[in-house]
């Protein structure tokens, strides 16, 4: 039985990773490529290559608190797969022990890929720790195990909630876990009972999510939704910011933004409804919201780590990426059958809104940004 779990788990990831690659062949071709990826690479080879040289002075003004939480969130980049279809269903139920070992290798795999991306990230990092902080390489190990316990306890935790169907509770409990993780990070340079403390409670806690669940199918359901939303993710996220497909309609209840609310402007112009039809829907559009503001914050911890000397350049890019993608979900929203059902609006006037819009959605935010990094480099 282990082995046949073992085997087809394998399988299922292998033809996962190729149907992954296939979507992200849709988008990104040679050109791509050439001209992203690799510029890319090669940038951060140097970047490492500088730090094991020379650390620059600037890490001595980040204080190690704020650089350790940020390895939270860096660290979180992978989720718990099980590779499990609504199909297995008839199969799972004949055959439990199978579906329970299936789960176990997901949940042990994810263990590996943790520590995988853990350990890259802090190897990545290492001269700054060592050199810039002046931690010993002992130390430096210490937090890979406490960032890869938490980022580890997190997923699981998630993922329990999630099954059983605990929303707003699971909200909650990841802001808890994120304040404990604070307070370790802070223990760390001052309080060494309490950072121990809070370590043994995430790996006892990590301990107890990774045993066997001893009645998996009674969130079989649950687990083959979660599978199919994690396949499709992707493909959904590109075919929507294509125009070819506007995903699932979500209402977002809101005092202000929902479709019933009071309107923005007293003058009902076209550009002017336009622009705060775009405002709201995008409001309404959860997941196109939650991409934007994690590429703002993105850019904000950009400009505060990276030395002087490339901040502009990297300043650029995030303006005109920022424009580019500000400028798809334009023509998302423009080609939305309701904004089509307006009528026949004149060029003039569906222009007119995008400046307005995006004067808000993309001017403001950016010239912040802006204002952060001349604030950095000449303050």
């Amino acid at each position: 039985m282990l082995t046949m779990s073992r085997t087809e788990y394998f399988r299922r990831w292998k033809k996962e990773n190729g149907f992954q690659l296939k979507v992200l062949g849709m988008v990104a071709d040679w050109t791509i490529f050439t001209y992203l990826v690799i510029p890319v690479i090669i940038t951060l080879v140097v970047i490492d290559y500088k730090l094991w040289q020379s650390p620059p002075g600037w890490i001595s003004y980040i204080p190690f608190e704020l650089f350790g939480l940020s390895l939270f969130f860096i660290a979180q980049f992978f989720t718990i797969r099980t590779y499990i279809e609504r199909a297995d269903e008839l199969f799972v139920i004949q055959n439990g022990r199978y579906y329970q070992t299936l789960l176990q290798f997901g949940k042990y795999f994810t263990l590996l890929k943790s520590a995988l991306i853990t350990g890259a990230i802090l190897l990545y990092l290492w001269p700054v720790f060592t050199y810039g902080y002046h931690f010993s390489d002992i130390q430096v190990f210490v937090i890979f195990i406490y960032v890869f316990l938490w980022s580890l306890f997190q997923k699981l935790a998630e993922r329990w909630f999630f099954l059983r169907r605990i929303i707003w509770r699971r909200r909650v409990f990841s802001f808890a876990v994120f304040v404990l993780y604070a307070i370790g990070i802070y223990a760390f340079l001052y309080n060494q009972i309490l950072f121990w403390s809070l370590g043994l409670l995430v790996m006892t806690a990590v301990i107890l999510l990774l045993k066997k669940d001893q009645r998996p199918l009674r969130t079989f359901h649950a687990e083959a939704e979660h599978e199919r939303s994690e396949k499709w993710k992707w493909a959904s996220f590109l075919m929507a910011q294509s125009g070819e497909y506007d995903g699932i309609k979500k209402t977002r209840k809101s005092l202000l933004f929902n479709k019933h609310s009071r309107p923005l402007f007293l003058e009902r112009t076209a550009e002017k409804v336009l622009a705060e039809m775009y405002w709201k829907w995008l409001i309404r559009k959860g997941k196109n919201l939650k991409f934007y503001l994690y590429y703002i914050f993105v850019a904000f911890y950009a400009m505060t780590l990276l030395p002087d000397k490339i901040k502009l350049i990297v300043l650029a890019f995030i303006i005109f990426a920022g424009y580019k993608i500000q400028g798809g979900m334009w023509k998302s929203f423009i080609t939305h059958p309701f904004t089509k059902n307006m009528g026949n609006l004149s060029d003039a006037s569906v222009r007119s809104g995008r400046r307005r819009a995006l004067g808000v959605t993309w001017l403001l935010p950016c010239g912040l940004v802006t204002l952060w990094a001349v604030f950095l480099i000449y303050v």
